[in-house]
């Protein structure tokens, strides 16, 4: 055959296998997505990467002296991790898996430390509050994800446990442990005043978490073993959901399921007839449904983006199927971790 034929024949041959025709032009599949944990090794000063798919621990990224909570930016491309033994937050690339910077806060005080972290629900701004040993009074850092600075700060009161931000975006809630929940406003960082505590039961408020899909926040009063339930627009109480008889301990930090469906409130045993582990919240119904028996947890729960596994970082870190309610899996780090996250990549 001629080579202008040849030529011809092969590009006709071409066209067919683009168009599908011919059975060696079947597409390529794309390459399959998949789940990975970073989880806080607050005892080593590490970031452990965890394929949960495999059950092996990846990869140990140094960050700063007791790293507690964990939280991504806007697009899941960076993580920021509060080191509670110093004053800075690590920030840690997703692809390159390594620290990128390392933020300071502008602290000028003795015996501050970084403490409890939330983010806006678009990912866009970062709260970090501060930590002390003493009952100091403390402040807030935003951070600028887009711009990996801090753009603002401002006085929130002593003993800081917990911070979240409305679903709307537009208010951050601090939880001042053993005082009261003031309100402010996430743009603007002007006070708008507080959350009136359940009777009697103000000196026990330790948790606190907003839906990520309503006007809702579930706040957490240690060993009183209630839960109030709160609008985020009014700031007006809507419910107490008392814990049950076999489920009481202490409750503390609470984290949502991203659908909103669940809240998680971890529970800590006082006495050997409680249990340590995470109590399982319908949100719709405010109502307890169920108890992870998953051991002692400090602050580690994340649900997948597609709300579907739970994990839960324990004396080992475990992962529960959100559709039966029931535990899947765990992986023995043999360290404490603290916070957690998942990426999907």
């Amino acid at each position: 055959m001629p080579p202008a034929m040849k030529s011809i024949a092969t590009s006709a041959l071409l066209v067919l296998a683009i168009a599908g025709i011919l059975p060696f032009a079947a597409p390529q599949k794309a390459s399959a997505q998949k789940q990975i944990i970073y989880a806080v090794l607050h005892d080593e000063g590490n970031l452990a990467i965890v394929d949960p798919a495999s059950g092996k621990l990846v990869q140990r990224i140094q960050v700063g002296r007791a790293p507690d909570c964990i939280m991504p930016n806007a697009d899941n491309s960076k993580l920021y991790i509060s080191n509670t033994g110093e004053i800075t937050v690590s920030i840690v690339s997703v692809a390159d898996a390594k620290v990128s910077q390392v933020l300071r806060l502008p602290v000028n005080r003795r015996n501050i430390y970084a403490g409890p972290m939330t983010r806006t629900p678009d990912g866009a701004t970062i709260f970090v509050a501060e930590r002390a040993d003493g009952d100091e009074a403390l402040r807030i850092y935003a951070i600028d994800t887009k711009k990996e600075l801090i753009t603002g700060q401002f006085d929130a009161g002593a003993s800081i446990s917990a911070l979240s931000v409305s679903n709307d975006g537009k208010k951050l809630f601090v939880v001042n442990k053993g005082k009261g929940v003031k309100i402010f406003d996430a743009a603007t960082y002007q006070d708008l005043g507080a959350v009136d505590p359940l009777k009697g039961l103000a000196d026990n408020i330790t948790g606190m978490a907003c839906s990520p899909v309503a006007p809702k926040a579930y706040i957490s009063y240690g060993p009183k073993n209630h839960v109030q339930v709160v609008n985020t627009d009014t700031y007006k109480t809507t419910g107490d959901v008392a814990m049950p008889k076999y489920k009481t301990g202490a409750q503390g930090d609470i984290s949502f399921s991203g659908d909103g469906r669940y809240a998680f409130i971890i529970n800590r045993k006082v006495d050997l007839k409680e249990i340590d582990g995470i109590n399982v919240m319908d949100a719709a119904k405010d109502e307890i449904i169920k108890i992870f028996n998953s051991g002692i947890v400090q602050r580690g729960i994340v649900v997948a983006p597609d709300n579907n596994t739970c994990y839960i970082a324990a004396d080992e870190l475990k992962w529960y199927n959100l559709a039966k309610l029931e535990h899947q899996r765990s992986i023995n780090l043999r360290t404490t971790v603290h916070g957690i996250a998942v990426i999907v990549k």
